[in-house]
């Protein structure tokens, strides 16, 4: 037998009687009652364990956790299994993973087990905060219809998320549950920053979003951080390099088609047009993380981790949307110089996260104009989104292999006389430099040629 829960978004109110929305934190006291054969788990440790029979005479175990921290209804879990499990202790924190008895003996686990220590580690330098809980358990289930799941002290697998055999040698395979379970992490960063920094006095905590509207600020931030962490224990797969190929290429064939959300839209269009368990879709993950990387790049890692800091101190024991999240990165922008930008954050960002799909830029060489469209497979002729399908875009380019100034295209067309070539055959323009951006670029004939013949003279 095995019992494991699946609360999010709103399957709390199935197991016990609560107000089961995100805003709407509190603290929970467990306690469950089982087989004595099995072990109990659940979000905090276990305080007593215990005895008891009912009017049958048969013989039960009592398992009583400690009062968790406050938290959302949706974050509450419990697991009952006859697992077997390998721990060690990083920073004070006790990590466990679970598995099946036959996978912990042939040592299928111990991978995950040797990432985890670290990812924390990294994740809590990179946050400046240390994990809160004292134990994180991590439950590999044979049979689990999420990925996996980020229940605060208490997250769940797919067996094929978190297992890795001594046998295979397959560096995909290392590299897929190192992205895994960076991303869970990731959201126990998130919840760290959220739910216990008040105890610490740095960034305030309970911040959450107001509705699953804003989904993405969970989702999309912790699709970003997880492969910051899974670089950070295997550098020699360069997961940062793929990102674009694993997170922004796949999302952006599937947000060029007319009809798909936003990535943040209205409480009451999702409430009438959407079921929540459609949110949890590549738009929220893939799309949230590509705008993020987009924002981190043109703020720079720096600014942009200030900015969350600042944004979870103010919010802390409350609620946020994206535009709470703005105005905090709008506050650090205002506070130095080496950043200017062209309007201001909301402006800039809600024409990414407000709008669907995403722009084609196309550079005319000679004159050094671009023009920007929305990028569709098919044309719409019944274009009625308030933005005009034009974005606030950030170009990164070089010339002739020297990497310049960031330009940005903030209406419709725009002549950048810095982007007017010469007649040299070795003078051409590359937009989207490392492809941070979400958007795809189109050339002239001119320019198309250049680089043609550059490949062909330096593949390199």
């Amino acid at each position: 037998m095995l019992i494991a829960s699946q609360l999010e978004p709103t399957y709390a109110r199935t197991v016990y009687p609560c107000f089961d929305e995100p805003a709407m934190k509190a603290t929970f006291n467990i306690r469950i009652v089982h087989d004595p054969s099995y072990v109990a788990l659940s979000n905090m440790p276990a305080i007593d364990v215990s005895e008891m029979k009912d009017e049958n005479g048969s013989l039960w175990t009592v398992t009583t956790f400690n009062t968790s921290l406050k938290m959302s209804t949706y974050l509450t879990a419990f697991v009952i299994c006859d697992f077997d499990y390998v721990t060690r202790t990083e920073r004070g924190n006790e990590i466990r993973i679970w598995a099946r008895k036959e996978a912990v003996k042939n040592g299928y686990v111990d991978y995950a087990l040797n990432i985890t220590g670290p990812i924390f580690s990294f994740l809590e330098d990179l946050l400046n905060v240390s994990y809160p809980l004292p134990k994180t358990d991590l439950v590999a289930l044979p049979d689990f219809g999420a990925g996996a799941m980020e229940n605060w002290g208490l997250m769940t697998f797919q067996e094929s998320s978190l297992m890795y055999l001594p046998s295979d040698k397959l560096t995909s395979r290392k590299a897929m549950i190192a992205i895994i379970v960076s991303h869970e992490l990731g959201h126990q960063a998130c919840e760290m920053l959220r739910h216990f920094f008040f105890l610490f006095k740095w960034f305030g905590n309970l911040v959450t979003m107001n509705w699953w509207n804003d989904l993405w600020l969970n989702e999309g931030l912790a699709s970003y951080f997880e492969y910051l962490g899974a670089t950070f224990v295997e550098p020699k797969l360069s997961l940062d390099k793929i990102f674009y190929d694993h997170v922004v290429q796949p999302v952006l064939m599937e947000d060029n088609e007319i009809g798909v959300r936003s990535l943040s839209e209205s409480e009451d269009k999702i409430k009438g047009s959407f079921s929540l368990m459609s949110l949890f879709d590549s738009i929220t993950y893939n799309k949230g993380a590509s705008i993020t990387w987009m924002l981190s790049g043109f703020l720079t890692e720096k600014l942009f981790i200030r900015a969350l800091t600042s944004y979870l101190k103010e919010f802390s024991f409350s609620n946020a949307n994206q535009d709470d999240l703005w105005t905090h990165i709008q506050m650090v922008v205002d506070a130095q110089d080496e950043v200017q930008l062209p309007a201001s954050v909301k402006q800039i960002m809600d024409s990414w996260t407000c709008q669907n799909g995403f722009p084609v830029l196309t550079l005319n060489l000679t004159t050094g104009t671009i023009s920007q469209e929305q990028f569709l497979n098919k044309k719409n002729e019944n274009n009625t989104d308030s933005y005009n399908n034009t974005w606030i875009i950030p170009i990164s380019w070089m010339r002739n292999g020297s990497s310049q100034p960031l330009m940005w295209l903030d209406k419709s067309s725009k002549m950048f006389p810095e982007m007017q070539v010469s007649e040299s055959e070795y003078d051409w323009i590359l937009l989207n430099v490392n492809l941070s951006g979400y958007y795809r670029v189109n050339y002239d004939q001119l320019n198309l040629k250049r680089l043609a013949c550059l490949l062909e003279n330096d593949p390199k």
